[in-house]
């Protein structure tokens, strides 16, 4: 019930935002086009403020779209597919997506059959690993360099999916919480990320798990029951 509300609100929320920022971020641009050559003074400033209109109407799109996502979330359409080969695809768009850290796959070599909705589980480790990145970021002390451990493992019983970093950790007052709807540590985020990643884990019939590591950094693990054959080619 609490999630259907949220996903009311978002729905609301993202109608009423949306619209408005095309014509914003148009206006800004033509501005910069058409006026900049006659602005005699203060020219810096003027395309500095309207840089900062263009960057926040970029920054509210997002924030819609992670709106959107929660609400709209779609039916997933499970198919069977090599788990392995889905998790090294995502781990090779992070390390694209964020070359100054280290993103690791630790995978089995051969397949690893899973009945799911592989644009659903690729969307858990986007937004897995990009938490883990924030969470590395914030790190007042950045001597070392920043780590994101991907690793899939099986057993005849269950298959797991884990995501470990060397970040900051989760707030302990706060974990319990983390997986809701809108709460979120992070000036940058909404607190949509793991909520929609325990969604998508819920309609994969899998468990999720949070924990702080020993030394430094924080551990996610999801929990899928084994569908297939291991031993199946």
């Amino acid at each position: 019930q609490r999630n259907a509300a949220w996903a009311d609100v978002a729905r609301r929320v993202a109608h009423e935002i949306k619209n408005p920022l095309t014509p914003i971020q148009l206006s800004a641009e033509r501005l910069k086009k058409k006026y900049l050559k006659f602005i005699t003074e203060d020219a810096e400033n003027y395309t500095r403020y309207l840089d900062t209109i263009t960057k926040h109407v970029g920054d509210i799109g997002k924030m819609v779209e992670e709106f959107v996502a929660f609400a709209r979330m779609p039916t997933a359409r499970f198919v069977t597919e090599d788990l392995a080969g889905i998790v090294r695809k995502s781990v090779f768009s992070s390390q694209v997506a964020f070359p100054a850290m280290d993103v690791v796959a630790d995978v089995p070599a051969a397949p690893v059959p899973f009945k799911c909705d592989e644009r659903q589980i690729t969307q858990i480790l986007t937004n897995l690993v990009k938490n883990a990145a924030e969470s590395i970021e914030a790190r007042p002390d950045a001597s070392d360099k920043g780590v994101i451990r991907v690793t899939l493992a099986q057993s005849p019983d269950a298959i797991t999916l884990s995501v470990q970093d060397n970040g900051v950790g989760f707030p302990t007052e706060e974990a319990s919480k983390m997986l809701e709807p809108y709460v979120t540590t992070r000036a940058k985020g909404m607190g949509l990320g793991l909520a929609i990643v325990k969604k998508i884990v819920d309609d994969h019939n899998g468990l999720l798990s949070m924990e702080n590591n020993p030394d430094c950094g924080a551990k996610v693990t999801l929990s899928f029951m084994q569908q297939c054959d291991i031993n199946a080619a």
